[in-house]
């Protein structure tokens, strides 16, 4: 079911409604909202990706039933770890450790099976190709399930809280069954841990004016950014350019790319306003999931401030245990291999291999850009300057033609200006060094790696990437942009939205919020009624699902 149909508000009336009719009825009010939040799941989307099959449900309900008996076992467990008879305690231990095991291999191994099983097949055949093996890869009938990657995290971190002694387990199987399956932020996050919704399900929920308006304001602005800025500009502009890129010149590739930064960033970003105020008019508080992710200072703080609940899962249960069992000295290791997940978590192609190392080697680099001595002498920086714009030049041009098959002569100059930008920031001073100038000279550059790795995320496999990048290689820009490919109101939204995305976070969130709760509820309900119509228009009757539904 998508949040921006008339069926989503069908359906979520009458959820509200029952939802407060028995707020003060903390069992029936659990259990409207767990039947609720498995009927929302499966009714689906009616549009891509398919409605679920009802095996859907029970891969659900089983990933809720194995961490639910996982957590309490492990923590059964726990005071036998203390005994001071050591036989007692190291079985106690490989007991802990194998519950443990059963749900990271529960959960990972189905998340492996359905979303990265038939690349990994696909892969196997492509690397015996290299040796000159001819095999042709099994492809199996899988259909992703719906929310997979976000239910099955959030689930986890239960299981692996309580076994860091963080939580204690939860004793109703019906609360932590609402944990899991919970309707606002079930398909597409954000990513809630156990210990920040659990308690304020056993608390039950607050109500108030304020909670109100504030839900209401995020709907408004989570549907103004999915329709708006995501779906429209999506059909009149950047579906018709990836899907044909080589009909397009380097220009309007480039305006692509551009105008699909602002579609994603509008359509999930949408979809976590929607969830959030969906969720505060329930009374509960979800957390943040994006913090205006394209005023980066670099490719770090990047990933602090998008799909904030992905980057903090993985930092949590990812980079922090590497770093403890590796020492500082394993720093990198941790960072890329925290950061590849990142990649890899959006889907299973060799696209996103490409983006998750190119990503994972960008936040490397930040790390080590931040911590190197730039102390030395002024010979020394410059000869190892160039050297390794060199280095970094050639392995780029290397890259440009072996993986994505550019000739040698385009694959040269484009590692070539790389290695240019390279030395750039090498020279640079560090962002909070180099005064309000040079902030916006990191902000441009971190957003512009931004927008070219969209090339890897967005295009329809890698032999549609390699078609971009020749496109943008070609260089010609003298062909610009052909009249009428983007309507007059086109270039308003893609305009206005970035224009938008780079103002103070108060302007919106503040006082644009001010203006909405002071505004009389008459004038308000005019505001809304004409404001769906419009969004209807513009939807032309036929709603897309979020792009991260896919993943």
């Amino acid at each position: 079911m998508l949040f921006p149909t008339f069926d989503f508000l069908l359906f979520v009336i009458p959820a509200l409604l029952g939802f407060w009719l028995l707020a003060e009825r903390p069992i029936a009010r659990t259990v409207w909202l767990l039947v609720a939040s498995y009927f929302f799941y499966m009714a689906g989307p009616k549009t891509e990706p398919p409605p679920a099959p009802a095996y859907f449900a029970g891969l659900l309900l089983f990933s809720t039933v194995l961490d639910f008996v996982c957590g309490k076992r492990i923590h059964e467990l726990a005071p036998d770890v203390d005994s001071e008879d050591p036989a007692r305690a190291a079985r106690a231990k490989r007991r802990r450790k194998g519950w443990l095991m059963a749900s990271l291999v529960g959960n990972l191994g189905l998340l492996g099976y359905f979303k990265y099983v038939n690349f990994f097949l696909q892969a196997f055949a492509d690397m015996a190709g290299v040796v000159d093996i001819d095999i042709t890869p099994l492809h199996l009938d899988v259909i992703l399930p719906l929310g997979i990657s976000f239910y099955t995290f959030q689930s986890l971190s239960y299981t692996l809280d309580i076994h860091g002694g963080r939580l204690e387990p939860e004793p109703s199987f019906s609360r932590f069954a609402l944990f899991v399956v919970f309707f606002p932020q079930l398909v597409a996050g954000p990513i809630v841990r156990a210990t920040d919704l659990l308690p304020q399900l056993r608390a039950g929920p607050r109500f108030s004016v304020a909670h109100i308006e504030e839900g209401a304001f995020r709907i408004c602005k989570g549907l103004a950014k999915k329709v708006v800025l995501g779906d429209w500009i999506a059909v009149h502009l950047t579906d018709a350019i990836f899907d044909a890129p080589g009909a397009y010149t380097s220009a309007e590739l480039m305006l692509a790319l551009y105008a699909y930064t602002l579609q994603i960033y509008a359509d999930f970003s949408g979809y976590t306003d929607i969830a959030i105020g969906t969720g505060r008019l329930l009374g509960f508080q979800l957390p943040e999931n994006f913090d205006r992710p394209y005023q980066s200072l670099d490719i770090a703080e990047y990933w602090r401030r998008w799909h904030m609940t992905l980057s903090g899962w993985l930092r949590n249960y990812v980079f922090f245990p590497v770093i403890m069992r590796l020492g500082a000295r394993g720093g990198y290791v941790a960072v890329w291999l925290t950061m590849f997940l990142v990649g890899m978590w959006h889907g299973a192609s060799w696209n996103f291999v490409i983006y998750a190392n190119l990503h994972a080697a960008a936040v490397v680099f930040n790390r080590w850009n931040r911590t190197r001595d730039r102390d030395q002498p002024r010979w020394r920086k410059l000869l190892g300057l160039q050297f390794s714009m060199v280095i970094f030049a050639a392995i780029m041009a290397a890259l440009m033609h072996y993986v994505l098959a550019l000739p040698w002569e385009q694959a040269g100059w484009v590692g070539g200006v790389m290695g240019i930008v390279f030395g750039l920031i090498c020279t640079l001073p560090l962002p909070n060094e180099g005064g309000k100038l040079m902030a916006v000279v990191h902000v441009v550059l971190t957003f512009h790696l931004l927008v070219f790795s969209r090339i890897f995320f967005r295009a329809q496999g890698l032999g549609n990437a390699r078609t971009i990048v020749a496109g943008l290689a070609d260089f010609d820009l003298a062909h610009g942009i052909r009249p009428g490919l983007v309507s007059p109101w086109v270039a308003v939204a893609l305009i206005g939205g970035l224009a938008v995305h780079f103002t103070p976070k108060k302007w919106v969130d503040e006082h644009l919020m001010g203006v909405f709760r002071k505004t009389p509820g008459w004038v308000l309900g005019v505001v809304f009624v004409a404001f769906t119509y419009g969004l209807m228009k513009l939807m032309s009757g036929s709603p897309r699902a979020f792009i991260y539904f896919q993943f």
